[in-house]
């Protein structure tokens, strides 16, 4: 099933890519036809750009009421007509190129994000809910020890999901430094909740810490979770 997924999202992407190309052909293509437009509006204007006079102009095309004359005035009128729309489509499709390289680089995000998730998935879920139950059960306790274990124990977590999604550190901190929020949205909750871990580990007794609060602190770490569907 999840190959199957896998081959759907591949077809997306190429999809998207195909488009692009496309609308960038079709960009270019009528770039040049308007260059050719105005170059030909260029040589239909007045005497043609000959460089020859008004009255030999005129001789030659049968007078300014002549057909000759009458067939390059409405070849230019038509050029003028082209020219505006042609240059009215450009703009729509560089737009267009720009709205698919969107949507395709938001695509190529998914498909990373996706990728990462079934890694994370694949390495042991039993034991990861069974550390987040425990981590719910000291928040959860009236010992205010417990509270402050619960943190700890959920930076823990962190750290091994950080490592599961291939950041690379020395420390959380360093591999959290290493990510970014387009393929972690989370990312301000993890730094938040690993720098209480961090007071905690340093102050020791002197940092205060409420019930409420742990809870809130754990809701953070659970947000982190939830993302990558680690628990």
């Amino acid at each position: 099933m999840d190959e199957k997924k896998g081959k759907k999202d591949d077809k997306k992407g190429s999809a998207g890519k195909t488009a692009e190309e496309i609308l960038i052909t079709i960009f270019v293509a009528f770039l040049a036809l308007v260059f050719v437009a105005q170059t030909s509006n260029f040589f239909f204007s007045n005497n043609g750009g000959s460089g020859i006079s008004n009255t030999q102009f005129e001789m030659l095309t049968g007078g300014p009421n002549g057909w000759f004359a009458n067939l390059l005035h409405f070849i230019q009128v038509s050029v003028s007509i082209y020219i505006m729309i042609a240059t009215i489509f450009c703009i729509v499709t560089f737009l267009a190129i720009l709205w698919v390289a969107w949507l395709t680089h938001e695509l190529k995000v998914e498909e990373k994000k996706k990728s990462k998730i079934v890694a994370v998935e694949e390495k042991l879920p039993s034991m990861q809910n069974q550390k987040w139950r425990q981590i719910q059960t000291h928040v959860n306790s009236q010992n205010p020890a417990e509270w402050r274990l619960s943190i700890l124990e959920a930076d823990v977590l962190l750290d091994d999901l950080v490592q599961s999604l291939g950041y690379m550190g020395e420390t959380l901190g360093d591999r959290l430094k290493n990510a970014a929020k387009g393929d972690f949205k989370t990312l301000d909750a993890a730094w938040e909740g690993h720098k209480i871990r961090n007071a905690i580990a340093h102050e020791g007794s002197n940092f205060v810490l409420s019930q409420r609060e742990s809870k809130r602190v754990i809701g953070l770490y659970e947000m982190v979770f939830n993302e990558f569907n680690y628990v």
